[in-house]
């Protein structure tokens, strides 16, 4: 009988800017015997563009549950996801860990790993499609903050070698890294008053781009 797949949003830390994407299979989650206290990805990674949970046909490997300390860099738990030739369903087999090797659900395709000690798992296709589409489109996890960073990040696609834009961790406003080859990491800290996640985005942005790249570090030094 095929396993139905459910995914949900949780809180840990009490830290409602970073929620995580639990994963429970038959209404039990299916990890609990081998790493109880692990925790699945942000939902902008597991369920983002790069759709990481739905397979094409050759399939691929694909970390759903990263350590307990959030940094997949520590350990994974990695199924292959690949659909059956009938495309009736999508199976997770060969559960590996890899330590070194994740930033996030999808790397180059690893050929080494621990086996973790997990039966194979397998859907039945339109359910597990429908949950992962279903998941997709629930924003509720998206607070004001995670909203305006993402927005934000949309009005300085132009900025060469931007790599991500967040929540700030300890402080109000947004924080963002620009990452160019050769030169240190720049990490800037932004603010606004405006009360709206589109307002408060534009006024951030006009702040940055209204203002000589050169000047940046000091003027939005980053909060540590």
């Amino acid at each position: 009988m095929d396993a139905v797949l459910s995914l949900k949003f949780e809180v840990p830390d009490d830290r409602p800017d970073w929620p995580v994407v639990t994963i429970r299979v038959n209404g039990s989650n299916p990890f609990a015997g081998v790493a109880d206290e692990w925790q699945g990805f942000d939902p902008a990674e597991i369920l983002g563009a790069d759709a990481p949970l739905v397979p094409d046909d050759a399939g691929r490997r694909v970390a759903v549950y990263r350590c307990s300390c959030g940094e997949p860099g520590c350990g994974v738990i990695a199924p292959y996801i690949v659909p059956s030739p009938d495309h009736q369903r999508i199976s997770w087999i060969d559960f590996r860990d890899y330590t070194g090797v994740f930033n996030g659900p999808l790397t180059a395709t690893p050929t080494e790993g621990r086996p973790w000690n997990l039966p194979d798992l397998h859907f039945n296709r339109t359910q597990y499609l429908a949950e992962v589409r279903r998941a997709t489109a629930d924003r509720s996890w998206e607070t004001p903050r995670r909203a305006t960073a993402r927005l934000l990040k949309d009005r300085l696609r132009s900025i060469p070698h931007l790599r991500w834009i967040s929540p700030a961790w300890n402080a109000d406003g947004v924080q963002l890294s620009i990452e160019q080859p050769g030169h240190p990491q720049q990490l800037l800290h932004l603010t606004s008053t405006k009360p709206t996640p589109e307002q408060a985005a534009s006024d951030m942005a006009h702040q940055l781009l209204s203002t000589p790249p050169t000047t940046w570090p000091d003027k939005f030094r980053a909060i540590i």
